[in-house]
């Protein structure tokens, strides 16, 4: 259960990250600060609240140095999803890093499954 929900966590916090991206993408920024009214920003400011509570409760059900290193998942997942969604290119060396993030998030999570 621990997992599932560091998972979830993980990818709530992802999809702020890439709804952030979205918004960049269409915010106008010679307006100012009225540029900043944005649907998926809004949308990622309210994700990333929402991730921030959980991430609140979770460290009070869970130790820091099993629940951390799950947030290094949002580097494997962002830029796969930026990849697909905004056709961004994956080199070597994110697969790479890939597989040394998810090796290391196994190795730690070994004693809980």
């Amino acid at each position: 259960m621990k997992i599932l929900i560091l998972l979830l966590f993980t990818l709530v916090m992802s999809s702020g990250q890439l709804l952030f991206k979205k918004a960049s993408l269409e915010i106008n920024w010679n307006e100012g600060v009225l540029g900043l009214v944005n649907p998926w920003l809004i949308i990622g400011v309210v994700l990333y609240g929402i991730a921030t509570l959980v991430w609140v409760w979770i460290l009070k059900t869970v130790p820091l140095n099993f629940a951390y290193p799950f947030t290094a998942l949002a580097f494997v997942i962002v830029p796969v999803a930026a990849s697909i969604l905004f056709k961004e290119s994956l080199g070597w060396q994110n697969v790479v890093g890939t597989v040394f993030i998810i090796a290391g998030i196994v190795i730690i999570s070994v004693k809980e499954i």
